[in-house]
């Protein structure tokens, strides 16, 4: 009666661990990391007297991110990437961000050389929306894609 009973009791065992073991090996992998999105904005910088390309321009784009702890609002600004007009008054920045259906990224354009450039420009920003559906070629895991956007800015002239 025992050796039936350690029988009966030994293929349950074995049974129950067979089907947890098959259950269990069914459950998703687990991923550590964070969702990130390659985001690339480009454009030209031109003198908005003469329409002409202005090189030696920085443009720099960076994110505003605000987070709210009780009754303070706490605002941080995150430079993401930045470059230097050519001689055809062309940028291309990229970088990658966490992606978000309603990320704005601002871009400065700044003249920092003065009249070596042909010309002493006021500093001009614009503000650039992106949208989840802005990405594309989105893989498996993590990588939600690339977002490429052309932003051309027309710096006004000084006055003196």
């Amino acid at each position: 009666m025992k050796k039936l009973f350690f029988k009966f009791f030994d293929k349950t065992l074995i049974g129950l661990l067979a089907a947890f073991g098959f259950f269990l090996a069914c459950e998703p992998v687990v991923e550590y990391g964070t969702p990130t999105a390659d985001y690339e904005i480009k454009g030209t910088i031109t003198d908005s007297v003469k329409s002409v390309a202005i090189q030696n321009i920085k443009v720099i784009v960076t994110l505003t991110k605000s987070y709210e702890m009780s009754d303070t609002t706490i605002s941080r600004i995150d430079t993401l990437g930045s470059a230097m007009t050519d001689i055809s008054g062309k940028y291309d920045i990229q970088f990658q961000e966490f992606p978000l259906d309603n990320n704005t990224f601002r871009i400065e354009a700044i003249d920092e050389d003065g009249d070596a450039n042909g010309g002493d420009f006021k500093t001009g920003t614009k503000d650039v929306p992106f949208k989840l559906s802005d990405l594309e070629g989105k893989k498996s895991g993590w990588y939600d894609g690339k977002a490429v956007k052309t932003i051309d800015i027309m710096l006004q002239p000084k006055t003196k």
